[in-house]
This record gives C-alpha cells, structure tokens and sequence, in this order.
C-alpha cells in the first residue's frame, strides 16, 4: 500500500526530500544514491524515478543506530520527481501518490502548492512574531495568537498579489515534461552505497 495510515483513513505524502536524509532503495532492495542522478535532471521540466523506502525496525527508528535494509519491517512504493530551479539546482520531491492520480507534472504541481503553505508560515513567524508568545497559558496567549492572526489575514487582503511564487524560479508548462522523462531505476544504473 502506498499510503500512510491504515483502515479506512490514509494519506500519502508529498514533500520536498534531502537526498542525503531518507534512505531509498530500487526494486531490489539495493540502496540508492540519488546525488549522482542530479545530472540526468533536464534543465526545464522534471524526472521521476520509482523507489522503494524501507521502513525501519522499531528498536532503531527513533535511534541514530545504523541498520541494515535487510532488516526493514515493509516497504513503502514511492516516487522521486526532480527537477532544477532557474539557478540550475535540483530540488527533490518524494510522494506516495501513484500515477494514475498525479504524473511527474502534478507531483511537481503539488509540491508547489505545498510551498505556498510553507512560504505563508515562514512570513507568519518572521512578519508577526507567531514563533514569540508573551505566554503559553489561558487566555492571553489566545488574545494574542488571534490578534496576530486578525492582522495577518488583513495585511494578506490589502497586498496586492502576484501571483504564486514557484520553488523553481519558473512556472512549470506540461509540455516540458516528456512521456520518456519517466525513468525506471532498472534502466539507468544508480550508485549505491
């Protein structure tokens, strides 16, 4: 299953992945080395590559310990879509969506809004102190959180948008993600570790 979750409620994840933070593996349980793949990022547009991540016994996930993949308890299909930013960097992004519900585009697409939501917290915290409270008790620190948050929805309506920020520096355009963009790890050799 390639959410997270279990019974009837689930969810799967989109997010922004540091390659050097998440151990991925290829369909045979061979761990990856995803900085190496950076090169075959187009310039415009996105790559995806299917992975599995392991997910690790419970004596070491809260641990630093070293582990084996051998030793994963399951493993949770995903994918990793790339793509480069107006700079040149790569910025990786991991989801658990399967294909049939969002294509390299609309995974890239999601993250995007996702970092809309990021951008939005940030400011928060920096513009309005959110990250400050004078208390963390009763009513005063209610009063204010409401307060800050009153005249941020206000400063919100009086700017003048525009439009979406894009983590890429560049609005993405369907037609730049190509059909063969979409790359099976069993195809291009990967750099294990």
């Amino acid at each position: 299953m390639a959410s997270i979750g279990s019974g009837q409620q689930s969810a799967h994840v989109v997010a922004r992945l540091n390659p050097y933070s998440l151990r991925l593996c290829n369909e045979r349980q061979e761990q990856l080395d995803l900085v190496h793949q950076a090169t075959y990022v187009p310039q415009v547009g996105g790559v995806e590559y299917n992975v599995l991540i392991p997910i690790p016994p419970p004596q070491v996930r809260n641990s630093h310990k070293v582990w084996s993949s051998r030793t994963a308890i399951a493993w949770l299909p995903a994918r990793v879509v790339a793509a480069r930013t107006k700079m040149g960097g790569v910025i990786w992004v991991v989801t658990t969506l399967p294909t049939t519900k969002a294509d390299t585009f609309m995974a890239l697409q999601l993250y995007r809004l996702r970092w809309q939501v990021e951008l939005l917290f940030k400011r928060l915290k920096s513009q309005l102190h959110l990250d400050t409270l004078p208390s963390r008790n009763g009513p005063t620190a209610k009063s204010w959180m409401l307060a800050r948050l009153v005249a941020a929805a206000l400063a919100q309506k009086i700017m003048t948008p525009s439009g979406a920020l894009s983590p890429w520096g560049y609005p993405l355009r369907k037609a730049w993600i190509q059909p063969q963009s979409m790359v099976t790890l069993s195809n291009r050799s990967m750099g294990s570790s």
